[in-house]
């Protein structure tokens, strides 16, 4: 079946024939069983949705009469949970993937907008009236819509009758719900009594946060039980364990955003407006979605949706939709329905994520801390407008708790739309055949023997001065922006520079100029481009220690720990006769013995003198120098956060002027952190700093107190 869905992925609706009908509608009851009933999805949601849209295509296209692409699936038959009924349905929303389906829902919601409303109840809502011929629109046709996250997780319905929550049911089918109460009422964000004694049934999602989802397959791969494909199973399985401590233990957090009995609570407490409804519910204690904005006009909604990115990445939850609903609700009914979906609310679908795929081959790739790590090939995809064609397995314990072997199919995600990451593994029952990924026994690159680290789960090349893609990528990292900054320097320059025996080492780099006629001999370069790289080259030879030290590619130490040790180099001498012990080291802070010892080999390797005492011939740098530090300012010892780059400083400037007095920058906001430096753009940092009660500080405040 997977193979069959596959091909049918790869199809377009004009391939589509009468003849795959039957066979989609197959594929959609095999997947449904899966994904609701198994909780062992073999393709992801977005692949899923796809097929589906082409069952509904076919299915609309043949005037079928039963369509299934009506039904809700979910006919557990495994459950021993109790069912029961309810009146109102659970509805599914329709879904966009681009701005003109926006603008095509906005002129929909505006078309079956009559002259004027008359709400059961409620005030008259005259949006138009009529002048002659002329309508003119009180609101300049532009309906208020309200913006809010679509959580993939599990829908749940919260049952309270005088203050209590007496019961809690998750759908089974279109009307047919289970009863979870008892493991509902171990989720901790769920408010066991509200200030509401009428009749309430409140409707949201249960979902798992990533950090627990994680956490949670890795203690499985350890302990040899069920390791979930993604938060949204993990949350459903916690949520219907007979056992339901372990329900309690999962961490489940719990969304509300609608009502079973939605008429009959707006009437009672005179609501008229959406938005007004999801902030009632707030001050009742129930959590809501922490993304929530109530905009004029559909081009607000778009351009929230194009800034939405850098709030995506400070969510510990996969959010792949937003959902668009009109705020006024007396234009519900007056908007309609079509068979399947309200007309007066959309869900915004982003780019897939997660998709799969097929491993053909790996490849051990030696990294410049001498790692060697697996990385697979795969047949291209495209995954949010970008083919992938190769992903990270990062170690092989971990190619050994996936249990992933050429051949496989695989679930693939882009990591905030960068690196690309196996997840899981398909399970099919012919891959028992297929060949395991096992350590190489000599490096790849320069054939050395392959050397495990005691105690660690890495595998390394020991060859650190003469392994060619050591020497590589130890290039190409020195070139990037935050250690050299050498503009037109990047990767594919560097290996043909290395293969044109040009350069052999960094401070061949700085001997650049020395080879210009060289360089123009080679295709693609030109005078100007020549001449630009030389310049970056001259300008980048000024650098402070502790960029330098990171340059050095010592294992395991990064930014925080270059700069800590950079006290120790306050001339050229101290870093070509480096004389100290592990004992006199170990008293500076937060460094570990192992790291302290690779610092020591580092500097004590003969080869490694010879590289330095070339490379100081050439570079200007600027020294450790004691600072006074006024102790009694307020912002000694700090922890600071800066939402993003100023008009007139970068993230980076601002970030090093913190470093200088010794404040220390973080990236993200906390209940640890003590200050957020806020552009007046601030966003989500903002609301999370004003919701832990962080101390909030913009520009002026910051220099004047540096």
């Amino acid at each position: 079946m997977l193979e069959l869905s596959k091909k049918y992925l790869k199809m377009s609706f004009e391939e589509l024939k009468e003849q795959d009908l039957k066979k989609l509608q197959d594929l959609i009851s095999y997947h449904s069983d899966l994904y609701y009933n198994k909780d062992e999805p073999i393709i992801s949601d977005s692949e899923y949705d796809s097929l589906f849209k082409k069952l509904e295509y076919l299915e609309k296209k043949f005037w079928v009469k039963n369509k299934q692409t009506s039904l809700v699936w979910a006919d557990i038959i495994e459950s021993t949970f109790e069912k029961v009924k309810h009146s109102r349905p659970m509805i599914s929303l329709d879904n966009t993937y681009n701005e003109e389906d926006l603008r095509d829902f906005d002129e929909r919601v505006i078309k079956n907008i009559p002259h004027s409303i008359s709400p059961k109840g409620r005030e008259v809502a005259t949006y138009s009236f009529s002048i002659g011929e002329k309508d003119i629109w009180n609101t300049d046709r532009k309906i208020e819509y309200c913006l809010e996250f679509k959580f993939d997780g599990l829908g749940i319905e919260l049952i309270y009758k005088n203050w209590k929550l007496v019961q809690a049911i998750t759908r089974w089918n279109w009307i047919e719900w289970e009863d979870v109460t008892v493991n509902v009422m171990q989720i901790d964000n769920i408010p066991k009594t509200i200030s509401y004694k009428e009749h309430l049934e409140v409707r949201g999602e249960v979902v798992m946060p990533n950090s627990v989802f994680e956490e949670l397959n890795v203690n499985a791969k350890i302990e040899g039980s069920k390791v979930f494909s993604n938060p949204r199973n993990a949350a459903s399985w916690s949520l219907r364990m007979k056992d339901s401590s372990v329900t309690k233990k999962r961490k489940l957090k719990f969304f509300a955003y609608d009502l079973a009995n939605f008429d009959e609570y707006t009437d009672n407490m005179w609501l008229s407006k959406y938005g007004d409804v999801i902030y009632s519910l707030a001050n009742l204690w129930f959590e809501i979605s922490s993304y929530f904005k109530k905009l004029n006009w559909i081009e607000e909604i778009i351009s929230a949706i194009n800034n939405f990115w850098d709030v995506k990445k400070t969510i510990d939850f996969d959010i792949d939709w937003l959902v668009i609903k009109v705020n006024d609700i007396s234009l519900w009914e007056v908007v309609g329905w079509t068979e399947h979906h309200p007309r007066y609310a959309i869900a915004y679908k982003f780019p897939a994520e997660i998709l799969t795929t097929k491993i053909i081959s790996v490849d051990h790739q030696v990294g410049k801390t001498w790692t060697i790590t697996p990385v697979a090939n795969l047949e291209p995809i495209n995954i949010s407008w970008v083919i992938v064609r190769r992903a990270t397995l990062h170690n092989y314990e971990e190619v050994e708790n996936l249990d992933v072997r050429i051949g496989d199919s695989v679930f693939i995600k882009r990591a905030w739309e960068v690196i690309p990451k196996i997840i899981s593994v398909v399970n099919t029952q012919d891959r028992n055949n297929l060949e395991k990924i096992v350590v190489p026994e000599f490096c790849p690159s320069c054939e050395t023997k392959i050397v495990k680290d005691e105690n660690k789960v890495r595998f390394y090349c020991p060859n650190t001065i003469d392994c060619p893609a050591q020497h590589i990528e130890k290039l190409v990292f020195s070139v990037w922006k935050n250690w050299f900054d050498i503009d037109w320097f990047w990767e594919k320059q560097v290996e043909l520079f290395l293969t044109e025996w040009i350069i052999h080492n960094l401070a061949d780099i700085f001997k650049i100029a020395e080879k210009r006629e060289e360089i123009l001999l080679l295709e693609w370069f030109k005078e100007k481009s020549v001449s630009n790289l030389i310049a970056w080259v001259e300008s980048a030879k000024y650098i402070d220690i502790t960029r330098f030290i990171m340059w050095l590619t010592i294992p395991w130490v990064g930014k925080k720990t270059a700069k800590t040790i950079s006290c120790l180099f306050k001339s050229k001498e101290d870093l070509l006769d480096f004389s100290y012990s592990l004992e006199e080291l170990q008293e500076l802070d937060d460094i570990g013995p192992e790291i302290w010892q690779n610092i020591i080999d580092y500097f004590n390797n003969e080869a490694h003198k010879r590289i330095l005492e070339e490379l100081l011939n050439y570079v200007v740098l600027t020294y450790f120098v004691e600072k006074t530090i006024i102790w009694n300012s307020i912002f000694n010892t700090k922890s600071v956060c800066i939402t993003w780059s100023f008009e007139w400083f970068s993230r980076d400037e601002l970030a090093k002027k913190l470093e200088e007095v010794w404040w220390k920058f973080i990236t993200s906001v906390s209940k640890n952190t003590d200050f957020l430096l806020a552009w007046e753009k601030a966003w989500s940092k903002l609301e999370k700093a004003n919701s832990l009660g962080v101390k909030v500080i913009y520009l002026n405040y910051f220099l004047d107190n540096l």
